[in-house]
């Protein structure tokens, strides 16, 4: 996806995925909309991540990104 894309918008999902860490770093349980059993769901610029936290540890585990919005 990244690769495909043009440069503004390489500069916006870098940017955007940029931001999506420190927000998981911070507190991965407020990032995106909530999905059942710790799964959830974040849109950053151009993109859609799913991924799962695990209540325990805090672990966070990407499942798949998707191109999403333009």
């Amino acid at each position: 996806m990244y690769v495909a894309a043009d440069q503004p918008q390489r500069g916006r999902m870098a940017a955007g995925v940029q931001a999506f860490n420190d927000q998981l770093s911070a507190d991965p349980f407020e990032v995106g909309e909530s999905r059942a059993d710790g799964f959830r769901v974040a849109f950053p610029p151009l993109l859609r991540v799913s991924f799962h936290v695990n209540r325990a540890t805090g672990r966070v585990r990407v499942l798949d990104v998707m191109r999403y919005g333009s």
